[in-house]
């Protein structure tokens, strides 16, 4: 366990044990995190053993070169690693390891989804929540880390280090490079998140979208879902940076990029434009589109992705599992975006944005944005009860306790609930920008929905 911090709180009361137990896998894109800010007091009170698992990230986590010298995933690897102590272990901290629950999000999320598609993972755990990330995400997955070796090898000074470099060679230069040299060389590079996920054979055995597909994976109970308005924390980013006017002056260089595409999929600049002029009309952009925007960058980082996740697991309904899905509806007090980005703008004032739903979960006093409103509390009891519900049954309504009921989302009709301070079930209606994004010719598309596309011989 040399490679990963275990950090496991819990109660335990007279005659109380084999308690549910939750592991949270961080957020940070797979390159940051750090498990101290996450304080579980909101979760731990509902009699529930806690681990948090603070695995390697970044080029100690996820740096490749693509063959047998250095597979990559080290930082999943990790994590399943934590699952087997949990399994070894937990008992004797009060918890079942019959109930293991795995939730996560952003990468976190997508770490959960990974899990759920692994087969080093099978048995280690029996329920997962995904927020706002899953494996079918477009960030969640790369395909080009042999070359991101070589050019974290030549921005330390190895020799040979190429666009191909010599595997064996390259190693054996980092293995030299002091930890902070070599973790600081990330940021040296146009963006920083560039190491992640890869199919290595071993822990992913093909594409996160073949394996959905096909469905070859775990099955297991799920929550999946996201907030109202995830694209919000990364136009105001995007805005304050200048990115939104260097798009738009020079579309085809940066365009597909800040939507999500990748240089593995074809013909990207055709997609990228496609994409923005569905949403937002000639390539050009004022303050009056900036909700627009907002939704836009939503659907390509988080909401199809996660769409996408709830339609196809859904189909296992069939073997007795089921998919819950949500959607964070309420506009509290504080948001994630402030903490980051500073005071809201008017325009953004009800946005309900990315990581929003953090800290109705746990309590992050030691940020500032501490909940003080008798509404936001309110919120955070249901999203703890639904959430601890879930992790000790399997069903987030298992009675009518909450004065509603939480259904499975349907193969043939999506439905999903609006958490709010009344929440209530909805149905997916609406399904043209879905349907838009499921043809575009991606390779994930192709991967996921290869009957929606010509084949060509």
């Amino acid at each position: 366990m040399d490679s990963l911090v275990l950090r496991t709180i819990f109660f335990l009361q007279a005659n109380k044990s084999d308690l549910p137990v939750m592991v949270w896998f961080l957020p940070g894109g797979f390159v940051m995190g750090s498990m101290e800010i996450y304080r579980p007091e909101y979760l731990v009170a509902k009699d529930v053993v806690y681990v948090t698992v603070q695995s390697r990230i970044g080029i100690l986590g996820y740096l490749s070169t693509e063959d047998s010298e250095l597979p990559g995933n080290l930082g999943l690897k990790d994590q399943t690693l934590a699952l087997k102590w949990v399994q070894d272990n937990i008992h004797a901290l009060g918890g079942d390891p019959d109930k293991v629950t795995i939730f996560g999000q952003n990468a976190g999320g997508a770490s959960v989804h990974y899990h759920i598609l692994s087969p080093m993972s099978k048995g280690l755990f029996k329920r997962a929540i995904m927020q706002s990330g899953t494996a079918l995400c477009s960030w969640s997955v790369r395909e080009d880390h042999r070359y991101i070796a070589g050019q974290i090898g030549s921005i330390l000074d190895c020799p040979g280090a190429t666009e191909n470099p010599n595997s064996a060679d390259l190693i054996e230069c980092l293995k030299k490079v002091p930890a902070d040299q070599l973790t600081a060389a990330l940021l040296k590079l146009p963006t920083p998140y560039v190491m992640g996920p890869r199919v290595d054979g071993e822990f992913l055995p093909d594409h996160p979208a073949t394996l959905v597909r096909e469905g070859r994976y775990n099955r297991v109970d799920i929550i999946a879902g996201k907030t109202r308005d995830e694209g919000a924390l990364n136009v105001r980013t995007f805005l304050k940076d200048g990115v939104v006017d260097a798009m738009i002056k020079s579309f085809g260089m940066i365009g597909p990029y800040i939507m999500g595409l990748n240089v593995w999929d074809d013909n990207i600049d055709f997609i990228g434009r496609l994409i923005f002029h569905r949403y937002m009309g000639p390539i050009e952009f004022d303050m009056s589109k900036v909700h627009t925007l907002v939704k836009l960058i939503g659907d390509c980082y988080f909401n199809m992705c996660t769409m996408d996740a709830i339609e196809n697991h859904a189909r296992n309904t069939a073997f007795g599992n089921s998919v819950y899905a949500y959607e964070l509806q309420h506009r509290g007090e504080h948001t994630f975006t402030d903490l980051y980005m500073g005071p809201t703008p008017d325009w953004i004032l009800n946005d309900v944005s990315h990581m929003d739903d953090l800290q109705y979960l746990f309590d992050f006093k030691y940020l500032n944005i501490s909940l003080s409103t008798e509404e936001d509390f309110f919120v955070s009891r249901i999203m703890v009860d639904l959430w601890t519900n879930f992790a000790a049954t399997g069903d987030p309504t298992p009675d009518m306790s909450l004065g509603f009921k939480w259904t499975p989302t349907e193969v043939s009709r999506t439905s999903y609930l609006g958490i709010t301070s009344s929440p209530t079930m909805k149905v997916v209606d609406d399904r043209q920008d879905l349907e838009f994004w499921r043809n575009l010719p991606k390779k994930m598309n192709k991967l996921l929905y290869p009957e929606r596309f010509h084949k060509y011989y």
